[in-house]
């Protein structure tokens, strides 16, 4: 394991590599599908990796043990050069949930690129959107494409709810699918929730509810705001979801 990059490595020189955030409890949450979409990653950008698939699933499990991590946010960097692991606090706590989030439209607009599908480290984008957010009283920046669609948050996947029928950006569009929203359509389909992936246009969104957000470490958050526009702050679609998590 490598804990720097020299200056000739691609991640120095051009932001090229992949990382994977993962929820550690007593084990790490839903492992496999994170690995698969890395490794699914590697394959569709081409991106020149060492190891294999099981020997970095067998790292991460032995640096858990190891270091007996529990309740914390790991994550597994992979880049030309090799790969790192390491570990942060998980920043959502009983407050955080309480509260929700409230959004503000990212000043970046985004077009139809396949990089956006894939969690690389260049991450430059999302993380100014985020410090626009923050510097504005908001807690995460809301990507919109050149043509008004919504898109995703800085580092989330992002929901409405509308009467009895949730709805979520498509998942063929530029975006990063994560692996919570993939427990949502699941979850969804299990309890009889009817789901719709659709395009959705900014300027709808007062038409909806209700709003929420999903990541690996956070799993569900209500938002209750985006930008001048207010939701409900409970319903009852949400509390379903979030029992069966």
């Amino acid at each position: 394991m490598k804990n720097s990059a020299s200056f000739n490595s691609d991640l120095s020189k051009f932001g090229i590599g992949l990382f994977e955030t993962i929820k550690v409890e007593k084990y790490p949450i839903d492992l496999d599908l994170h690995m698969d979409r890395m490794f699914n990653s590697i394959k569709e950008l081409n991106i020149n990796i060492q190891y294999s698939k099981e020997f970095l699933k067998n790292e991460i499990l032995k640096y858990i043990d190891i270091n007996g991590i529990e309740n914390k946010a790991l994550r597994l960097t992979v880049f030309d050069e090799g790969y790192n692991i390491s570990i942060r606090d998980i920043p959502y706590n009983n407050e955080t949930y309480e509260k929700g989030f409230k959004l503000i439209i990212s000043p970046i607009k985004r077009g139809n690129s396949i990089i956006y599908k894939h969690k690389t480290t260049n991450y430059y984008e999302s993380i100014y959107s985020k410090r626009y957010a923050n510097k504005r009283g908001f807690d995460d920046g809301l990507f919109v494409d050149t043509d008004g669609k919504i898109l995703e948050c800085s580092m989330s996947n992002i929901f409405f709810i509308k009467g009895n029928c949730i709805y979520t950006p498509s998942s063929n569009l530029p975006i990063l699918n994560g692996i919570m929203k993939k427990r949502i359509l699941d979850i969804c389909g299990e309890i009889n929730i009817p789901l719709v992936e659709k395009n959705i246009k900014i300027r709808d969104i007062a038409e909806y509810d209700f709003v929420f957000i999903t990541n690996s470490l956070m799993n569900v958050m209500k938002v209750t705001q985006i930008e001048d526009i207010f939701y409900e702050i409970s319903n009852d679609l949400f509390d379903k979801i979030v029992a069966c998590i």
